[in-house]
């Protein structure tokens, strides 16, 4: 089974005659015969193996070694079309006739991909004996013609020139020019203290000095003043030489990195800026996760506290009923009346705590109902004022987006409840084909939103912001003093949600 089904081409041959015995389906299929056109035909018949020398040779090599690893070999197909082998044999005994066990790797590709890139190689090769030809013909020009070294220079973005050993300029090309607004006939033969302002000149010729003096090209980084301010640029300057080895002249070069300067400091603010959002969420991390700690400890102990002892009570109540019944039957449901009505308050108070904790109205029946029945619970408990304005609110809303705002709207009305002093409030959700928002304004007393103190005073505004960023969302907060606050989110949709 795993001969005919091995992906590559296989065949079972008799070693004398070339009689084939058996053929995989990758070797049919490769080839292009039928099963009954092959088996029993000689290979050579088939013309499979164009050449009979190739069958010799390996047969040869068989009765030496009995077995042939990787032998390259020429192959026909019945389409007429001629592929390249790299074959396996191994002489093998199918009873008492003597067999030959061909595996093949069909390496037609690589073999087309290497004359391809031998000829690319080849061409890539030729052209680079053409371009090596003009190079060296475009670099005899310009030593023999000092017209076309200028006309060069001129049209090179770098600022160039050559001076004096005692520093006056020789030459200067259009960009260095145009920078500093000058032309040759100004230029040639002042120096620098002739041409710029004094710190300015003292800087290049330092630097002109220290080239001279160690006898090599050098780098430097210079702050020259341009017509349009200070630029910061790197000069490369370096000695000019006679055919004696003598320095006559100093050259240089000079390339801008002004515009590199300016984003390698934006990048460097980006990365304090960055760092500084690091540390900012490592202390918000540090406060959920103590906001947590403390918010289990806050369930435990109204768990033990009041939920727990309540329940002990009722069981005490309940001994007690079993052990002083009473006489009479119709006073049992009396008995067992105030049994029932805690039982009730419990299962109040354990359905208030749940709500808190995750709404399941939210996951259910969505954001709007949810947002109605928190509002009527504040309500109910503070007695402060909301009024809810409700318009083209998504019904499909995910659960991430409406859980995200709901809890904006926990916090923010907290936050008036326990802060702001307000007497009322409104409450403004909407939404769009672009996303969805909610507004909580009221008329308390407001507060200094430049003040960041008060961001860092608990969990609550960062929260919300974190909250709003994890989904691509943002949070606006406007308050005056002794007029009010308004909070403001929104959540873009995706563009396959929208």
């Amino acid at each position: 089974m795993a001969f005919r089904l091995s992906p590559h081409p296989m065949g079972v041959t008799e070693l004398e005659t070339g009689r084939c015995l058996d053929i995989n389906d990758a070797c049919l299929e490769m080839f292009g015969f039928r099963r009954d056109e092959v088996i029993g035909q000689g290979t050579l018949l088939l013309g499979i193996v164009p050449d009979p020398q190739d069958r010799a040779r390996l047969i040869e090599c068989l009765k030496r070694e009995l077995s042939v690893r990787n032998l390259e070999v020429p192959i026909r197909t019945n389409h007429g079309r001629l592929r390249h082998f790299l074959i396996s044999a191994d002489v093998v005994m199918l009873g008492k006739t003597r067999c030959l066990l061909i595996i093949g790797n069909d390496i037609t590709e690589r073999k087309r991909v290497e004359k391809a890139l031998r000829s690319a190689q080849e061409e890539l090769e030729r052209r680079v004996r053409e371009r090596t030809g003009v190079l060296e013909q475009a670099n005899a020009a310009l030593i023999e013609s000092e017209e076309r070294f200028r006309t060069f220079l001129d049209h090179a973005p770098n600022l160039a020139f050559i001076k004096t050993t005692d520093g006056r300029y020789l030459y200067t090309n259009r960009r260095f020019e145009e920078v500093f607004r000058l032309d040759q006939q100004h230029i040639v033969g002042k120096t620098d203290e002739e041409l710029f302002q004094r710190e300015q000149a003292d800087q290049f010729r330092l630097h002109d000095l220290t080239t001279l003096e160690s006898g090599r090209a050098m780098q430097f980084e210079e702050t020259p003043l341009y017509t349009d301010g200070l630029h910061t640029t790197i000069a490369v300057k370096f000695p000019m030489r006679d055919r004696l080895g003598r320095v006559y002249a100093i050259g240089g070069i000079v390339t801008d990195i002004h515009e590199y300067k300016r984003v390698e400091q934006m990048l460097q603010q980006n990365q304090l800026e960055l760092h500084r959002h690091r540390v900012q969420l490592q202390g918000l991390t540090a406060k959920l996760i103590k906001a947590q700690e403390d918010e289990r400890q806050r369930i435990a102990r109204e768990l033990h506290d009041d939920v727990s002892q309540r329940l002990a009570a009722l069981v005490l109540d309940v001994v007690s009923l079993e052990q002083q019944p009473p006489l009479l039957p119709e006073l049992i449901g009396k008995s067992l009346e105030p049994v029932r009505e805690q039982l009730e308050q419990i299962s109040d108070d354990l359905h208030n705590l749940a709500y808190k904790l995750h709404p399941s109205l939210l996951q259910h029946a969505g954001l709007q109902p949810a947002v109605e029945d928190h509002i009527r619970e504040v309500t109910k408990r503070t007695g402060l004022s909301v009024l809810l304005k409700a318009n083209y609110v998504p019904g499909s809303l995910s659960l991430d987006h409406s859980t995200c705002l709901f809890r904006v709207l926990q916090e923010s009305l907290q936050n008036i409840a326990k802060h702001a002093c307000a007497t009322e409030a409104t409450v403004k959700l909407g939404g769009s084909s672009k996303g969805v928002g909610l507004s909580v304004t009221d008329n308390g007393k407001g507060f200094d939103t430049s003040d960041k103190s008060a961001h860092h005073k608990g969990l609550g505004l960062t929260s919300m912001q974190e909250r709003l960023r994890l989904l691509n969302g943002f949070l606006r907060i406007h308050s005056t003093p002794a007029v009010g606050t308004k909070i403001c989110a929104w959540i873009p949709f995706k563009k396959d949600e929208a």
